[in-house]
């Protein structure tokens, strides 16, 4: 069997790491998007830092709705049919479409002499970052998470037959 075919681990989809990833990755977006300030953003509101925080932060928990979206799909449709490692870069893949045409959307609202394609290339790049560092992140935690049950499981077996 090949990679592309093989089933993501489920844990990956379960409700409580679901609610921990989307969790995590508004956290990190918004650290992310605050430190590293992408599209010169700042310059769009000429406002003090605290309430660059604030619009930050507004924009970024409307934008992980669609992880949100995604991630409730994920779930229901995990329960049907098992996810591969295809379907899940694949789904990660639109994750990061939508929400960079979301704010490829928001970003030319504001600005409107913005260049389409430039706004859509950064807004990619910086939606892949913001998604695909937590993400990684977590699959590693939960992966760390699910050894550490199997080893106690062989734990509390081999301490019952010695």
């Amino acid at each position: 069997m090949n990679f592309w075919n093989k089933r993501v681990p489920g844990y990956n989809y379960e409700k409580k790491n679901l609610i921990k990833l989307v969790l995590f990755t508004a956290l990190f977006a918004i650290i992310f998007i605050n430190i590293y300030k992408p599209f010169s953003s700042p310059t769009w509101y000429r406002v003090t830092n605290f309430m660059f925080l604030v619009f930050s932060t507004l924009i970024v928990l409307t934008g992980v709705l669609v992880v949100v979206v995604s991630r409730i799909v994920m779930y229901y449709y995990a329960k049907k049919k098992p996810i591969t490692y295809g379907d899940y870069i694949l789904w990660v893949f639109f994750e990061i479409i939508f929400m960079s045409l979301f704010y490829t959307g928001y970003a030319l609202s504001v600005n409107k002499e913005r260049d389409v394609l430039q706004t859509l290339q950064e807004s990619t790049i910086n939606t892949a970052l913001v998604l695909l560092l937590p993400y990684s992140i977590l699959m590693l935690y939960f992966s760390w998470q699910e050894k550490e049950k199997q080893l106690e499981l062989i734990d509390k077996v081999s301490a019952e037959k010695g």
